[in-house]
């Protein structure tokens, strides 16, 4: 669960929720400045399906004793955080084998620095866990070999096709930091964060995006890379900020609450 204190009170977004709004906000990808993604549908669709693992633990509305509200993603333990996205890893693999490995270098570069991408993002890996970690990361990535395999072509310069699956994932993380800004920030309120490094089209040099809250419900993205102006939404559920007894009393109030919709009009000026 994505959780924010906004106003006073707990916002909660499921994760698979936020997920399927980013993979609608990708496949919106494009215009004159910005190209489509070689395998832009694969890959969007590996960005609707990188919090479905999540699914189940969001349904149980998982619970931090200590803190006595409903647990942030972010506090979840690695082992749980391990089996809850390879569980929507192995099911998209299935699905498109490509959107999968997308997702799962989404999944492992959140126990990397993002591959280096991020050197300041990593989950942090307790001394118990550093071999259980080494051995998942390895596996997970060795599994990738076969995919890129059906999906190289023979006449392609290997140098390229590993470029565009990197040029693929940083445009994976720019997406799904985005839809976390709209998740845990008021659309009222002005705010504003810089995404990326992230490309304009293969060739072209990194740049970064500005997105700013101006606080009318309107996120302004510069420069901007969606093929026209749009309203995005995720629902969501706004619970009060309060110790709950246990889980389950704060389960029955999630549940018992009806949704509301967190809507945003994506716009370049």
């Amino acid at each position: 669960m994505i959780i924010s204190n906004q106003n006073g009170k707990l916002v909660l977004v499921r994760q698979d929720d936020h997920a399927i709004q980013m993979g609608e906000v990708a496949r919106r990808w494009g215009n004159g400045e910005f190209e489509k993604l070689l395998n832009h549908e694969s890959v969007s669709l590996g960005i609707e399906k990188h919090d479905s693992g999540w699914k189940g633990p969001d349904d149980e509305v998982l619970f931090n004793p200590d803190k006595k509200r409903p647990r942030n993603f972010m506090d979840v333990n690695l082992k749980q955080h391990v089996e809850f996205y390879e569980l929507g890893y192995r099911k998209t693999l299935q699905q498109d084998p490509y959107a999968g490995m997308m997702l799962g270098m989404h999944w492992i570069g959140l126990y990397t620095s993002r591959f280096g991408y991020d050197p300041t993002f990593t989950y942090k890996v307790a001394d118990d866990l550093v071999d259980f970690m080494d051995e998942t990361v390895s596996t997970i990535q060795k599994e990738w070999v076969d995919v890129k395999l059906q999906y190289w072509k023979k006449n392609q310069k290997r140098s390229e096709f590993e470029d565009n699956v990197w040029m693929q994932y940083e445009f994976f993380q720019v997406m799904d930091r985005m839809g976390l800004f709209m998740g845990l920030n008021d659309p009222n309120i002005e705010n504003e964060v810089t995404l990326g490094p992230i490309r304009t089209k293969r060739k072209s040099n990194p740049i970064n995006l500005t997105l700013q809250a101006k606080g009318n419900g309107t996120l302004l993205v510069h420069p901007f890379p969606f093929d026209e102006e749009f309203v995005t939404t995720v629902p969501g559920r706004i619970i009060e900020d309060r110790d709950y007894e246990n889980h389950q009393e704060a389960k029955d109030i999630v549940e018992h609450t009806e949704t509301e919709t967190i809507a945003w009009r994506i716009t370049g000026k």
